[in-house]
């Protein structure tokens, strides 16, 4: 398939509609989006499978259930790499169990060459997204077994602790659905993309953030575009509580 001209793929109208109401508040949007997680499943298995970096603590607290927002994920940002690919996975799997697991198996299997992987992508993710995703996806292959795309980009995003100009952004099936939608007919939608696409899309963001910022006076960061695209994609309406993929 021909690869679509990014350049003149238009923002959306639905989207500039979510902007000027719904979407508009990226505090409520982004910050709080929340998914409810059972710390006490999350710290059981990650001390009985030899798993780095600790057990998981939200707003002081390292059992019962929870709400982690998004919020509470960037706090984690400067507490090392594998708080944050913990607490982050936590946000971004919910309640999948078996695939948890798998991935908590499968980064205690090699822990010091996936931290200073993770490390070198997280310090990346700031202002080279592609790079950032390379460095995880070599060979168009993950380097941690388990942790594709649409989850890793989950924690290239969090690295940058809730900053609204941190160029890495979350790409997973949902997103890639509404951007299909939108015109990108070369976009695959089910995972599995090579990092120049994650840096063309990094790249759209930022266009559509430029163009959107200037028609509403007011600086729009590109993971309220994110989230909008989320929720397009799983056909749903925003709500202070949302699952995520």
């Amino acid at each position: 398939m021909t690869e679509t001209e990014l350049d003149l793929l238009p923002v959306p109208d639905e989207l500039r509609r979510a902007l000027a109401g719904d979407y508009a508040d990226r505090a409520r949007v982004v910050d709080g989006q929340r998914v409810r997680v059972d710390l006490d499943w999350w710290n059981t298995s990650l001390v009985k499978l030899g798993a780095p970096g600790g057990c998981l603590w939200v707003d002081g607290t390292d059992t019962g259930q929870v709400d982690v927002t998004r919020a509470h994920v960037f706090a984690a940002a400067d507490q090392g790499v594998w708080p944050l690919l913990w607490l982050s996975m936590a946000w971004g799997t919910g309640s999948r169990r078996r695939l948890v697991h798998k991935r908590m198996r499968a980064a205690a299997a090699d822990p010091e060459r996936y931290a200073a992987a993770l490390t070198a992508a997280a310090q990346a993710a700031a202002d080279s997204p592609e790079h950032a995703y390379a460095l995880l996806y070599p060979g168009d292959r993950s380097l941690v077994p388990t942790l594709g795309p649409s989850f890793f980009t989950k924690f290239l995003y969090f690295a940058g602790a809730g900053n609204p100009v941190h160029r890495s952004r979350i790409l997973d099936s949902r997103v890639a659905r509404s951007l299909h939608r939108a015109g990108w007919r070369s976009l695959k939608t089910g995972g599995a993309w090579p990092a120049r696409t994650y840096g063309r899309y990094t790249g759209l963001l930022d266009a559509w953030t430029a163009t959107l910022s200037a028609e509403l006076g007011r600086q729009v960061a590109a993971d309220t575009v994110e989230r909008w695209l989320f929720d397009q994609g799983a056909g749903a309406q925003l709500r202070p509580v949302s699952s995520v993929a």
